[in-house]
């Protein structure tokens, strides 16, 4: 089963974009799931050296993941809010998740919860995660 990935590559001048990876995966029960722990895990060799990386801490756990009515919500753990990369580093890391998510026909937007919580701010630098987010949040 192929499953779209965006990554994230930093620019010469520092700034950041995204990248759509298209990946071979194992045909499962829960494919964005798989998805989503798939960039958590970050790039395989070739795809890090096309200068492909993940924004999201290395650190993060998805603790589980449900569509419904259009909207996958996705309950990460506490590490899922600090990121070594600041405000940038989190909006990267939305991105990354909201594009991947949203690859999937059943996904239009993701609600983002932190230890089964939802909150309004992710990380000290409070990019806002009150509602959920689609495409069109970046």
């Amino acid at each position: 089963m192929k499953l779209k990935l965006y990554f994230m590559t930093i620019n010469s001048d520092g700034s950041v974009s995204r990248k759509e990876i298209t990946r071979e995966m194992k045909k499962s029960d829960s494919p964005l799931m798989d998805a989503i722990n798939a960039l958590i895990k970050g790039p395989v060799a070739s795809e890090e050296n096309s200068g492909c990386r993940s924004l999201i801490s290395e650190n993060t756990k998805l603790i589980g993941a449900s569509v419904k009515n259009g909207t996958a919500i996705l309950n990460f753990s506490g590490d899922f809010e600090f990121n070594q990369y600041g405000i940038e580093g989190l909006r990267g890391q939305l991105q990354q998740i909201v594009f991947t998510a949203t690859a999937f026909p059943t996904v239009e937007n993701v609600q983002f919860l932190v230890d089964g919580e939802k909150k309004e701010y992710l990380g000290s630098e409070g990019v806002w995660i009150g509602t959920p987010l689609n495409r069109n949040s970046f």
